[in-house]
């Protein structure tokens, strides 16, 4: 087995068996693989210190599988970046783990040509930490990925949020109006879109 060492940040943590945790992480290509560590849950000297959670940004020594559709074998973990400020209350959180999700249902493994998802989910969960108004960066996340899908074409509307960097969300608040009025309509195209990207 070939030894690997990335970034990565943490998609969906699955618990397999008695001790083991099953992971999904996106690289900064963009690409999303799977790991199974071994012994996760008792072992505090190699995963220690609730690092394999998600949301959280984490550099992965492990062996690589041989064949595709297997589980790659992590061995050590160590955190980058927990975006600790993601947790200080439920509105913060839970849109963290909704880009999670958005991110999560549309990479794929075997896809290295991906790096603006890595960088439009690490810029958000960035700007989650110092979001002012959570439902602003909603707004601003779900216009970036549906561009960078193909899904939608920029309206007028859209113009401030697709010239705006992620970084810079808080700028966006007086147009707050706007995404009260078209946060619902985009929401759907959303959801939609993520029934049907697995396909």
């Amino acid at each position: 087995m070939t030894q690997g060492k990335d970034r990565f940040i943490i998609l969906r943590k699955i618990k397999y068996g008695e001790a083991d945790l099953i992971l999904h992480a996106l690289s900064p290509q963009g690409e999303k693989l799977s790991f199974i560590a071994r012994g996760a849950l008792k072992s505090k000297k190699r995963f220690g210190g609730g690092v394999l959670e998600p949301t959280h940004f984490v550099t992965f020594t492990y062996k690589m599988s041989s064949s595709e559709g297997q589980l790659n074998i992590l061995q050590e973990a160590t955190l980058v970046n927990d975006f600790a400020g993601i947790r200080k209350d439920y509105e913060h959180l839970e849109l963290a783990l909704h880009a999670l999700e958005c991110v999560s249902k549309v990479s794929q493994e075997g896809d290295k040509n991906s790096e603006f998802l890595f960088n439009l989910l690490g810029h958000t969960l960035k700007a989650i930490e110092t979001a002012s108004d959570p439902l602003v960066l909603k707004m601003h996340f779900y216009l970036k990925f549906l561009l960078q899908q193909g899904v939608v074409n920029a309206e007028p509307w859209m113009t401030p949020f697709l010239r705006t960097n992620i970084a810079d969300t808080n700028q966006l608040t007086s147009y707050r109006q706007t995404v009260d009025d078209e946060l619902q309509n985009v929401e759907q195209m959303v959801k939609h879109y993520l029934e049907h990207a697995g396909l």
